[in-house]
Formats: structure tokens, sequence, C-alpha cells
């Protein structure tokens, strides 16, 4: 839904800054999947990498992780002011 991308696109600029392609040590990607979570929910055959990834199959994967953990794909993390998250 539009209010799901624009929750993710919210986690986006806190976690990376607005980057999606981010390709850090732990991290990737443009929500900062560890590597062992994105290997985990990329169930759909995108990228190896979250950071090669789109946003929109980033937010995908995000929202198997949201439906598994707390049982709702609409559970982007809060990020008002970016204070909040995982």
């Amino acid at each position: 839904t539009d209010n799901q991308r624009a929750a993710w696109h919210r986690v986006n600029v806190c976690e990376e800054g607005g980057v999606w392609n981010a390709d850090g040590r732990l991290y990737s990607g443009g929500l900062g999947f560890s590597r062992a979570n994105w290997d985990e929910f990329n169930s759909f055959g995108y990228p190896v990498d979250a950071a090669y990834a789109t946003p929109e199959q980033q937010i995908r994967v995000a929202v198997a992780f949201a439906t598994r953990f707390w049982g709702n794909p609409n559970a982007a993390p809060d990020q008002n002011g970016c204070g909040a998250g995982y």
C-alpha cells in the first residue's frame, strides 16, 4: 500500500539518510538489513545483497520480516524524529 511504502521510506531516511544502496560490513540496503535477515527473508529471488535490490524489493522483504516478527505487514518501525527504531 502507499502508506506502507511511505512508512518504509521514512525508515530509509532514518537508517541510511535516503540511500537505498548502502553496503556496509554488517548491514546493507536502504533499511539496514543484517546479512542474516536478508538471507532469511529474501525468499523472492531478489539479489543476494540488499544493496543491489530495488527499494520496492527491499520493502517487500521488510514486510515479510514485519509479518513474522511483529505479526503485522504494516508494522514498520516508528521513525518519528528518527529517535525510535527496531
